[in-house]
């Protein structure tokens, strides 16, 4: 049997069911590499499998982006994070800030709300913490925090 293509790792000839399509879809990207490479690549990096979907790109066409203080790569295939599988929408509500309602109560018997937004794993501790930094609690008498669970808490 003939040998159909080139790798573009190793430049060895190899049949076509000897292959790996990289950069499926990608215009001016796809790489046709041999399955040994392509192995090889995945275990070095330099080849990234989607979690979701399976398909196999390289580094240059994945681009990060920040969402909520994490990494979010959407695969160019099926738009999921290639490594936690999650759809923008779901990795957003995973790792959105908890939001807290704050009511401080002063020693005059004024009141004030604040709304405070942390990490999800930082706790009540921190919003605390993230309220003295922002505000003059010399007459504070008594502080009250609740967590906003759900955007129907909010009120408009």
């Amino acid at each position: 049997m003939e040998k159909e293509h080139n790798c573009m790792y190793c430049h060895a000839a190899f049949d076509v069911w000897d292959t790996r399509l990289i950069n499926r879809g990608v215009v001016g990207k796809e790489l046709r590499i041999c399955t040994s490479c392509t192995d090889e690549a995945c275990n070095n990096g330099k080849i990234i499998q989607c979690g979701a979907c399976g398909e196999s790109f390289t580094a240059d066409v994945l681009h990060d982006e920040v969402i909520c203080g994490h990494s979010f790569t959407a695969c160019p295939a099926c738009g999921k994070d290639v490594v936690e599988g999650l759809t923008r929408e779901d990795f957003e509500n995973e790792y959105r800030p908890s939001r807290y309602a704050v009511i401080v109560q002063n020693v005059n018997g004024g009141q004030r709300g604040y709304i405070v937004s942390v990490e999800c794993s930082q706790g009540t501790g921190s919003v605390i913490k993230k309220l003295v930094e922002k505000v003059n609690l010399d007459s504070a008498a008594s502080i009250t925090v609740a967590e906003i669970l759900l955007e129907e808490d909010v009120l408009s």
